[in-house]
């Protein structure tokens, strides 16, 4: 089927226009034509027609840090539920992580989440997980985007706690290394330092992560090999990343939502609703992430969508899982910024669609371009709503931004030119679907050659 989206402002921050006034043509879930319906030759009849006056189409959003948990603890997420979600944030590309409660380190394993993830309406991509016995080998294994290395503990059994086997694992790399930083060592030594407090920040200290960050930068740097650093999330961190960078093109780093808008205080407030790895961190570390931002230092903003339930969120201190769901509510605290003039739809682009795609090298993926996959993101920069708990797609049913107002949401997603929200709504034969994989759309995404 055909569609047109007509009369909708097209955001790009690769072109020197920026935003233009354009109609885009879909054809078999790809943009066959940009321009004005009357330029593009016999090609307006199409069966579907989408006005989107007064709005803005944005490329998709590709979320290159998620966590939805099947196959192995689909009690707080499945590929559906977790895809739903992201459909409802404008998210129509997502990268899955390996930490399953059986570790992604095998083909085996990896094909059977592949068929899992065949009921996602999103696109998604997965990661392989990295361990001491699989360093040389495991960027081998087919249907990856990456590999990622835990340099210190986190949720699941995943650790790659020596620096001989991380860099043995990135000198044998063909394909991207995604990082956990933070230094085992420290992490224990603050862990059991200051575990009465049960203050997680405290705990996790600055200097975890940091020091983290420093060696494997360097050891990429060294050994000439592409780096991603996830979530990055102190001041110390993003002066070191600012010098390394200056010079360097082989390490990128993303930042999440939560550390942006939420501080250490939420935590102490909220308690295990506020615990993550790495932690809510002080002001003064939001406002350096804030800064690198707006400098456009930063690579990428990833949700790091980690869900948990209620019930094992509200276990004590030291048996709470750590993790907090994000997919769904990223595009909207960030629009929110651009009415408050703090982003710009560009930045939004270049950090959520643009850049992620370059960094995994993702076929098609990314930008609105005659040619490329259909993923697109209609955005009403006027709407006002609140963010609620009831309203999460995400089988965990809570946001830590439950009650935040904010102006302008995505009213729109479409992946592969099917629209699978609308309105806050996701269409019936995918939420209520009665046979297996039935309507969902969502493919696995192909990658480009990576060049060493």
């Amino acid at each position: 089927m055909a569609t047109i989206i007509r009369n909708g402002s097209i955001v790009t921050s690769v072109t020197p226009q920026g935003i233009v006034k354009q109609d885009i043509l879909i054809k078999e879930g790809k943009i066959a034509s940009i321009g004005r319906i009357e330029n593009i030759e016999h090609q307006a009849t199409a069966e579907n027609v989408i006005d989107a006056s007064g709005k803005y189409v944005l490329p998709g959003l590709i979320d290159v840090h998620v966590h939805f948990r099947e196959p192995g603890q689909e009690h707080k997420e499945d590929w559906l539920t977790g895809s739903m979600a992201a459909a409802g944030g404008g998210v129509t590309t997502v990268l899955d992580m390996p930490n399953n409660k059986d570790p992604i380190i095998t083909q085996e394993l990896l094909d059977r989440k592949k068929e899992a993830a065949k009921k996602s309406i999103v696109n998604y991509g997965f990661y392989a997980g990295a361990t001491p016995e699989n360093a040389k080998t495991v960027s081998s294994l087919q249907g990856i985007v990456g590999v990622k290395a835990y340099l210190g503990s986190s949720t699941g059994s995943l650790l790659l706690g020596s620096l001989k086997d991380f860099a043995v694992l990135i000198e044998h790399a063909t394909v991207p290394v995604v990082t956990h930083c933070e230094n085992e060592q420290l992490l224990l030594y603050f862990g059991e330092k200051y575990a009465a407090t049960e203050m997680h920040h405290v705990m996790r200290d600055n200097l975890c992560a940091t020091v983290s960050t420093i060696q494997a930068a360097l050891i990429a740097e060294r050994l000439q090999k592409r780096l991603h650093i996830a979530h990055v999330s102190t001041k110390e961190e993003i002066g070191f990343l600012q010098h390394i960078k200056s010079f360097s093109s082989n390490v990128t780093f993303e930042i999440t939502p939560h550390h942006l808008f939420l501080d250490k205080e939420y935590f102490i407030k909220n308690k295990n609703y506020g615990k993550m790895n790495p932690p809510l961190r002080s002001r003064e570390d939001q406002q350096a992430l804030w800064k690198a931002v707006k400098k456009s230092l930063v690579d990428c903003i990833a949700t790091d969508h980690a869900p948990h339930t209620k019930e094992e969120k509200e276990k004590s201190f030291p048996s709470s899982p750590c993790g907090v769901p994000g997919v769904q509510t990223m595009l909207p605290l960030l629009l929110n910024e651009v009415n408050k003039g703090i982003l710009s739809l560009q930045d939004i682009v270049r950090l959520c669609a643009e850049n992620p795609a370059r960094i995994f090298r993702l076929k098609n993926k990314g930008k609105i371009q005659e040619g490329y996959d259909a993923d697109l993101v209609i955005i009403d920069m006027n709407v006002i709503k609140e963010i609620r708990d009831e309203d999460q797609y995400s089988k965990c049913g809570w946001t830590p931004f439950h009650g935040w107002t904010c102006k302008g949401w995505p009213v729109m997603t479409i992946v592969n030119g099917d629209i699978v929200m609308e309105n806050g709504k996701i269409p019936a034969e995918h939420k209520e679907y009665k046979e297996r994989y039935k309507g969902c759309n969502g493919r696995l995404v192909e990658a480009n050659q990576w060049n060493q």
